[in-house]
């Protein structure tokens, strides 16, 4: 931006008029006139005198101190501070409904089966089970080579099948009798006649 005379004009008129009115300011001038300072203790009460409205002034004496407070325990309240006042309380009845009925258990997904004469297991909810063990409130009781059999507390028996295609098919892995350690089958031969 170029700066030009009339610019320089302006900025000149402010300056002396802000130094004319500053001298006035300061010498009194344009000050206004100082209350007198009462003698006496600054922290007197002045007179009580009677309020425009009539009525009679407090009297700082007659006013109740207030009640000590006890920091060793939580304060109690005689109302919920954040509760509307002006609303009324909700009420709420109380109706014998129905209680739900309970959620019934879901069924053990068997995955897998290791069965050989030394040895039983199974993996269960993803988890490995051996006979005796626990399966959410039920017990296994026996372990078969495609199935599981549990027994629930009340004592009623169920048989848990081998998920489908999780045990069984090309390239599974079952026991081989008599050794309790699992070897995998061969697959289908590759194309070419290669295995």
């Amino acid at each position: 931006m170029k700066l030009d005379k009339r610019h320089m004009g302006v900025s000149v008129v402010l300056l002396v008029g802000s130094i004319v009115y500053n001298v006035w300011v300061f010498t009194g001038k344009g000050a206004t006139t100082a209350r007198p300072q009462a003698s006496g203790p600054v922290n007197a009460v002045p007179p009580a005198q009677p309020l425009s409205n009539g009525s009679a002034p407090l009297d700082p004496e007659q006013v109740k101190a207030l009640p000590d407070i006890a920091l060793d325990r939580v304060p109690e309240w005689p109302r919920n501070p954040f509760e509307n006042a002006n609303q009324a309380p909700e009420v709420v009845a109380a109706t014998e409904a129905a209680a739900p009925a309970p959620v019934p258990e879901a069924d053990p997904v068997v995955a897998t089966i290791l069965y050989s004469s030394d040895r039983r297991a199974a993996v269960v909810n993803g988890r490995v089970v051996r006979i005796g063990d626990t399966i959410g409130t039920s017990k296994v009781v026996d372990i078969l080579p495609k199935a599981v059999i549990i027994e629930s507390a009340d004592g009623d028996r169920r048989t848990l099948d081998m998920k489908p295609g999780s045990g069984t098919g090309s390239g599974s892995r079952t026991a081989a009798p008599g050794r309790g350690a699992a070897v995998a089958k061969p697959d289908a031969a590759l194309p070419g006649g290669r295995k």
